[in-house]
C-alpha cells in the first residue's frame, strides 16, 4: 500500500487550518491518505473535553467519511516487541504513537507527524512533517 497515515497531531493542525497540512492533503489523492482508529479515538476524546463539543464532533466524522480508517488489526505482538525494544534502550514513546507506527509499518505507509523524533525511534518507520 502506498500513502500516508496521519498522526493525531497532524489531524488537529488540519482542522485548525494551521501549517501546510491542508495543502499536502489537497495535493495527495484521497486514497493515499489514511487515519488510524487510534487517531479517531484520540480526536473524539479531545472533542468531548473541548468547549465547542458540537462543532468539533464533526471532525472525526469528516475523516471517517473522506478517508480510509485503518483498524489496529492483530498486531499486538508487534506492539509489544516495539515497546519492549524501546524500553530496553531507555527510550519512551507513547502507546498510541506505537500503535499508529505498527499500523503504518504493517501497511507500508509513511507517518505524517510533528513528533518525528518519536517515530524515528521505531525501526522500519518512515515519517515526514507536513506542518
Amino acid at each position: 500500500m502506498k500513502g500516508f497515515i496521519l498522526d493525531t497531531d497532524t489531524w488537529i493542525e488540519y482542522f485548525r487550518h494551521r501549517g501546510g497540512v491542508e495543502t499536502h492533503i489537497a495535493a495527495t489523492p484521497a486514497n493515499q491518505i489514511f487515519a488510524s482508529e487510534v487517531s479517531i479515538a484520540e480526536l473524539t476524546y479531545g472533542t468531548l473535553h473541548s468547549k465547542a463539543v458540537e462543532r468539533h464532533l464533526q471532525e472525526p466524522k469528516e475523516i471517517e467519511e473522506t478517508f480510509t480508517i485503518l483498524p489496529l488489526g492483530d498486531w499486538t505482538r508487534d506492539y509489544a516487541e516495539i515497546r519492549q525494544s524501546l524500553a530496553s534502550q531507555g527510550l519512551i514513546v507513547g502507546d498510541f504513537d506505537i500503535m499508529i507506527a505498527v499500523t503504518a509499518r504493517h501497511h507500508g505507509l509513511t507517518v505524517v507527524t510533528q513528533n518525528t523524533k518519536h517515530f524515528e525511534k521505531i525501526s522500519g518507520i518512515q515519517c515526514v512533517d507536513w506542518i
